[in-house]
């Protein structure tokens, strides 16, 4: 028996999980409820076991730290139990796009299965009720019974991922973006805001409902280091995407994060490691997390100069940050700490914040949130990045650029859409 997290405590959300070897070719049927690629293993779940939902990001963390799931297993698990995430800004409005993504939310799946190419595993998950623990065993494996049954096999990535017929993409308003950086470069005169990233949206319209499948699969075959995440909501709508960005990773009381900020395209990474205005932007987002980290730990440690990180369609500055926290802090500490970091909000944070809700005007939701898995005392979150909200033949895309003294609106208008083509291609169009 593999314990995953903290026995079971009389009064708390429970669940118990049994788990089986089985073929590595199986696949869960579609569609999936979530599922979580990053290189080493990929996860795929369907249906809801249990579930938590907050206001903001400070309640879901607080249930989850309150919550018991136990795994029997002998063979690998996931980073964590409860699989979901945030919103950027919990206070922000959001929009019709938004409506289905509560502002945190997480979740322990019905099935689970995981693969990192040679080893597969099946999980099904079962609440502990009246019947107790016995009888949660009996319910979760008898459902993994009739799950083994229905696998499909596994296709081959990226094979007939066909784009979902005539796809296009609908106007931009360039004006009110030009707008908006004529307002954060004048907000920088004053003195109170140094650095904000400003984002806008793309979206696409389909003649026939779009393969959440395929999308997945053609964005997975273009990832390279990129982390591969997915969420379907209680009504169908998707997000999806590919994130090159760690919010953190915590275990044991040993964190890693990273500062991402700069961003260039193929070809241009002289620019990137040369440029002042790149300089000033990564150097923000690395002191901000330093800042952010030394009340919390007992040791940081902060790469000595930022690297190149290439993924094909753009290239950004990346500087490893790792800690070891006090004894106490668990990732809720963390979380509050963290987020938003200067690389998707700005600095100062308050500050930067309060612009985008004045300004920005757009549902942000959960692009530039965080999603992943979460526990007690573990966590492996993702800044939800390269996303898109699908539902049915419609998608919304999201992208954002870093705005600081100096930038111009075609600059950051041009960030934004080399960012952009990475899911552009993702459902089959050229960006």
């Amino acid at each position: 028996m593999h314990q995953l997290m903290r026995g079971i405590t009389p009064g708390r959300v429970q669940v118990l999980g049994v788990a089986a070897r089985v073929s590595p070719a199986a696949r869960l049927p579609e569609p999936w409820t979530l599922s979580w690629s990053d290189g080493a293993w990929s996860w795929a779940g369907t249906g809801v076991t249990a579930t938590l939902r907050g206001a903001s990001h400070g309640p879901l963390l607080d249930a989850v730290g309150a919550s018991s799931v136990l795994v029997e297993a002998d063979g690998p698990l996931p980073p964590a139990p409860w699989f979901g995430g945030f919103a950027f800004d919990a206070t922000a409005p959001i929009d019709r796009w938004w409506e289905a993504f509560p502002s945190a939310w997480a979740f322990v799946p019905r099935l689970l299965l995981g693969t990192d190419g040679r080893s597969t595993q099946l999980i099904a998950f079962a609440a502990v009720e009246d019947d107790g623990i016995a009888g949660a065993r009996e319910r979760a494996g008898a459902l993994l019974q009739q799950a083994r049954a229905a696998l499909v096999e596994r296709r081959v990535e990226g094979a007939d991922a066909a784009p979902a017929g005539s796809v296009g993409i609908r106007p931009q308003d360039r004006t009110a973006w030009d707008a908006l950086v004529s307002e954060a470069l004048a907000a920088f005169e004053t003195g109170h805001l140094r650095k904000v990233v400003l984002a806008r949206a793309l979206e696409l319209e389909a003649a026939a409902p779009f393969e959440v499948r395929a999308v997945r699969e053609r964005m997975r075959a273009m990832a390279g280091p990129a982390v591969g995440y997915e969420l379907r909501a209680d009504d169908g709508t998707t997000l999806l995407g590919a994130s090159p960005e760690r919010l953190f990773t915590l275990e044991g009381g040993r964190l890693e994060t990273q500062a991402l900020a700069s961003s260039a395209a193929p070809g241009e990474l002289d620019r990137l490691t040369g440029g002042h205005k790149e300089a000033r932007e990564h150097a923000a987002v690395v002191e901000s997390i330093r800042a952010a980290l030394l009340p919390l730990s007992a040791e940081v440690e902060i790469g000595a100069a930022p690297e190149p990180l290439a993924l094909g369609y753009v290239s950004h500055l990346r500087t490893p940050v790792r800690a070891r926290l006090r004894p106490g802090v668990g990732p809720a500490d963390v979380v509050r700490a963290l987020h938003p970091t200067a690389a998707v909000g700005g600095t100062p944070r308050d500050e930067a914040l309060a612009f985008l809700r004045s300004h920005e005007r757009l549902a942000r939701g959960w692009y530039a949130g965080a999603i992943g898995w979460l526990g007690p005392d573990r966590a492996d979150l993702r800044v939800a990045l390269r996303c898109a909200l699908v539902r049915g033949p419609v998608a919304r895309l999201f992208s954002g650029a870093g705005c600081v003294a100096g930038s111009t609106a075609e600059g950051e208008w041009t960030e934004t859409a080399v960012k952009a083509r990475f899911m552009l291609r993702a459902f089959g169009l050229e960006g």
